[in-house]
């Protein structure tokens, strides 16, 4: 009487074999067909069709409890190889009944996964050895008062006469084509000041941004083809005394409501020019201290009360 009977294993392979082994009988005397290749969380599954000979009825020995033998090898599978074990889909053209049994080794990530924890045990060693290597190169007294590093500010040379004619050819150049007309001034006073002289308050834009631009662009020609860095400040209509006078006054009543709430007073982001009147204009105070935060172009001046003693 033919008969089915499932059997359980890690692999397709193993349960086929486990089902053999119980049953007695061989691969040729054997109809398989796979139910599942198992997976991570999974166990693989067969079902074994075959003639035991009996008439119906009649029950075999072989097959009256073949998931409790105790000579049947295990097929319960522990925990840590079941994470080893890769899911496999089910390949097309899978074995049906009358067909044998196709060996297919599931992909394991039993060797992936050792190697991925022997390349992650060898980074933590190199982060290991180079932060140590660090820590003996850096000077015992600079570890222990190690501060907050501060960007150092250039030290300014005073500009040339070439420099000087130089910086004043290229704005007259540049407002040329801007079609703003206006004469250039140039004065010589802890660097070089450039004064537009003009009645178009295009040279100025949105919050200085024209004059800035300006700026930058004669700072970068004079000082890569010099080398020594000479100050520049390019100002029109004005603008640069007003604007001081301006953050200056705000700074003072910002730098007042500071020290009366006791809470921190951030103001709106500027550019490292505005920040610097700021941070000049209540460098003297002793109720409260300035520092600048966040990242261009959003850098915003915080002025936070000083503790009493």
């Amino acid at each position: 009487m033919e008969r089915i009977v499932e059997f359980t294993g890690k692999k397709v392979q193993e349960a086929v074999d486990i089902g053999l082994k119980t049953l007695g009988i061989t691969l040729d005397d054997a109809d398989i067909k796979i139910l599942s290749n198992g997976g991570l969380f999974k166990k693989a599954k067969v079902a074994i069709k075959y003639d035991d000979g009996l008439k119906e009825g009649e029950v075999p020995a072989e097959a009256k409890a073949p998931e409790k033998r105790d000579d049947a090898p295990t097929v319960s599978v522990s925990a840590r190889e079941n994470k080893e074990t890769v899911k496999t889909k089910a390949p097309e053209g899978e074995p049906h009944w009358g067909s044998a049994p196709v060996k297919r080794e599931p992909t394991t990530t039993s060797d992936f996964g050792k190697a991925c924890k022997e390349k992650k045990k060898e980074q933590s060693v190199s982060k290991k050895e180079n932060k140590e290597d660090a820590e003996r190169k850096e000077p015992r007294d600079e570890k222990q008062n190690k501060e907050p590093r501060r960007k150092k500010e250039r030290e300014s040379v005073l500009p040339t006469d070439e420099q000087v004619e130089q910086s004043k050819t290229f704005v007259s150049e540049l407002l040329a084509k801007m079609n703003i007309s206006g004469n250039v001034e140039t004065v010589v006073d802890e660097g070089l000041r450039i004064n537009v002289d003009t009645e178009d308050a295009r040279v100025i834009g949105h919050r200085g941004e024209v004059l800035d631009a300006i700026q930058q662009l004669v700072s970068s020609v004079i000082n890569t083809s010099h080398g020594k860095f000479v100050h520049i400040t390019v100002d029109g209509l004005g603008y640069r005394d007003r604007r001081k006078e301006t953050l200056e006054n705000l700074a003072r009543r910002m730098a007042d409501k500071a020290a009366r709430i006791r809470r921190k007073v951030t103001l709106d982001a500027m550019n490292s020019a505005d920040r610097r009147i700021v941070h000049a204009a209540l460098g003297e105070r002793e109720d409260v201290f300035t520092r600048s935060e966040g990242h261009e172009p959003n850098r915003k001046v915080a002025i936070i009360p000083k503790r009493n003693k």
